[in-house]
């Protein structure tokens, strides 16, 4: 039997009602090994995200009947990031910005960093776009539905690591 992956098992329930018990050691351990998945799942995230907005603006390009050469010299346009919506206090932003080199593509994930869509993209048909946009749209809705369970986990550790503090401030130096 293969081994259970840190996702599936941050995400079982029992991970989750665990919290409370867990020692000051232990919900340290959580919320780094959380913050570590949340990059991860992020950094997918984003990567779906880049792609898409990649072949929509293939799409825009195609309609208007621009040249290939204007795709390519709107990919800094089309991949600048307005940065987070919230405050950076207010944010859940990672420590890392990418996850560690050693990620595991797998489940699906695979097309993200191995597909040539990007390298072909002049050369697919409209419907084969759709498509790639269908399925691209589809992994982001999965990965974000994962990000926002994997936060609310984050703040039941980061709420039990405060109720820890409030109970006995020496623990926490």
């Amino acid at each position: 039997m293969a081994p259970q992956r840190r996702i599936d098992r941050v995400l079982d329930p029992a991970y989750r009602a665990e919290v409370d018990s867990c020692s000051l050691d232990e919900l340290r351990q959580r919320h780094a090994e959380l913050l570590e998945i949340e990059t991860e799942v992020s950094y997918v995230r984003r990567l779906a995200q880049g792609r898409l907005d990649i072949l929509r603006a293939e799409i825009d390009r195609r309609a208007a009947g621009r040249p290939v050469s204007d795709l390519i010299a709107d990919l800094p346009a089309i991949l600048a990031d307005d940065g987070p919506s919230a405050g950076v206090a207010a944010s859940n932003l990672p420590r890392l910005l990418a996850p560690s080199m050693s990620i595991e593509w797998n489940r699906g994930l695979e097309p993200l960093v191995s597909d040539a869509t990007l390298a072909n993209l002049p050369t697919l048909s409209d419907g084969e776009l759709r498509e790639a946009i269908g399925r691209l749209e589809e992994l982001e809705r999965e990965v974000s539905a994962t990000r926002r369970q994997l936060h609310g986990i984050l703040d039941a550790v980061k709420g039990a690591l405060g109720e820890q503090f409030r109970v006995d401030p020496a623990e926490s130096r």
